[in-house]
C-alpha cells in the first residue's frame, strides 16, 4: 500500500489504517466527498471516504 502513496497529504486521524505517525496519509488514492452541509464555510462540508479503521 505505501509504495503507491500520494506524497504531501497530511492526516491527523490516527485511527485510520492509512495514517502513518499520526500525521501523514499513505493511501494510494483518496476519495473525498461532499457531506451536504448547506452553510457557507461549514467545517463539516467534506468527508474522507478512504478512511478505514485500524484494528487495535
Amino acid at each position: 500500500m505505501e509504495h503507491d502513496k500520494i506524497y504531501g497529504v497530511k492526516c491527523g486521524v490516527s485511527s485510520c489504517v492509512y495514517n502513518r505517525d499520526s500525521r501523514e496519509c499513505v493511501a494510494g488514492k483518496i476519495d473525498v466527498c461532499n457531506c451536504g452541509c448547506e452553510k457557507p464555510n461549514c467545517p463539516a462540508q467534506t468527508e474522507c471516504k478512504t478512511f478505514k479503521p485500524r484494528n487495535i
